[in-house]
């Protein structure tokens, strides 16, 4: 195939937040798309012209499949968060287009190609909560313990046996300065173990707020509480030693690395003790079919070291439920709840999860187009033939 044409979209969806949605348009007028938002906010300028650089390089050669592409973009390759995003997103849209072009759902090309066997008809999700206790457009929310409950019991009303949170987020400077926010956020899980218990398992993220003594301690407070999942205690990136020191002292499983791109990275993780559950994001890690090798690669080592990263949009966990679909993967996908009522109908057909599973179609390509009637402005629009 060619490419003629590129458009980035903005959907606005609550505050700050917006979804940014990539779409590639091939000569013979099949559309493919991917979501391109980026946890950095600041570096989305650099974003677009990455994503306007790497294009010109796709518009003068014929595509025939992702390992091309990927051969090609990774060519002098800067190892950046806006980097990685453009290449993933440019390579996510393409897989979009070839099942179409083969006429198969996204899921059913990803078996087919990489050998897998049959994919699953849905998908295990779990439920983040994280997004649904940041500010909205009416300025900042309730963080207490009760609201965490709150929002704990919503997710388990519905269906869903994991629920997610990020109990040390959004203290003022001061609680982090004299370090009144471990407790504080102690409490905000601990409501949610103890008032749920049996009922649902807590997961939490700790974004990268500790150093390693603190991780220890605070991950055996968590322990006692009966939660195993402690996400990036520390920065994988930056502090990989004391995650390998952390990871050989806690009795839970320690799970990150969010952020990072390709195989080799993820593997690396697994196999040099650095983390127990590794978490690609099809919007970082180097697309859909890179996730697919990453998850191929891992099922060597253990059939549990793996779950894919989406606290993002529609478009993003469409995705990411066809990957999880294609593995087979025996542990859930991450879902952002209640960041808004009508997160479904930004979509069409509309996103379908029932009973805490996401329910694929049977449509081509990842089964879902954006809604454009859904308030959204453009931020690129590339002729490129």
């Amino acid at each position: 195939m060619k490419l003629k044409s590129l458009n980035i979209y903005s959907f606005p969806v609550r505050a700050k937040t917006d979804w940014l949605i990539l779409e590639l348009i091939s000569t013979e007028n099949i559309k493919g798309y991917s979501e391109i938002t980026m946890s950095n906010y600041d570096q989305r300028s650099l974003l677009i012209k990455n994503i306007k650089m790497l294009i010109k390089t796709l518009s003068v050669i014929e595509i025939e499949d992702d390992n091309q592409i990927k051969n090609i973009l990774e060519n002098n390759k800067k190892d950046s968060l806006s980097y990685n995003t453009a290449i993933s997103g440019l390579r996510s849209a393409c897989s979009d287009i070839f099942s179409k072009t083969k006429n198969v759902p996204m899921n059913k090309y990803l078996s087919n190609k990489y050998k897998i066997g049959k994919p699953l008809k849905d998908v295990e999700l779990y439920a983040n909560i994280n997004r649904s206790l940041l500010p909205n457009n009416d300025g900042p929310v309730d963080r207490s313990p009760q609201s965490f409950l709150k929002m704990a019991r919503r997710a388990k009303d519905v269906g869903f046996k994991r629920i997610k949170c990020a109990p040390f987020d959004g203290f003022s400077e001061e609680d982090y300065k004299n370090n009144e926010f471990v407790s504080k956020g102690i409490d905000n899980v601990s409501i949610i173990s103890k008032k749920l218990s049996g009922e649902v398992e807590a997961l939490v993220d700790c974004h990268s707020k500790f150093d390693l003594e603190d991780s220890l301690k605070v991950e055996k407070k968590l322990f006692s509480l009966g939660i195993s999942w402690f996400e990036e205690p520390m920065n994988p990136i930056k502090n990989a030693n004391e995650l390998k020191i952390i990871k050989s002292k806690i009795d839970g499983k320690l799970v990150g690395g969010e952020e990072f791109y390709g195989v080799k990275k993820f593997y690396e993780l697994i196999k040099k003790n650095i983390l127990d559950i590794v978490m690609p994001d099809v919007k970082y890690c180097g697309g859909l079919e890179e996730t697919i090798k990453i998850g191929l690669e891992l099922k060597k080592v253990s059939k549990e070291c793996f779950s894919i990263h989406c606290p993002s949009g529609p478009i993003s966990l469409a995705g990411s439920a066809h990957a999880t679909s294609a593995l087979s993967s025996k542990l859930p996908l991450e879902h952002a709840v209640f960041e808004l009522d009508d997160r479904s109908e930004f979509v069409l057909p509309n996103e379908k999860i029932l009973n805490g599973k996401y329910i694929l179609n049977n449509n081509i390509g990842i089964g879902v187009v954006p809604n454009f009637s859904k308030k959204n402005k453009i931020l690129l629009q590339e002729n490129i033939n």
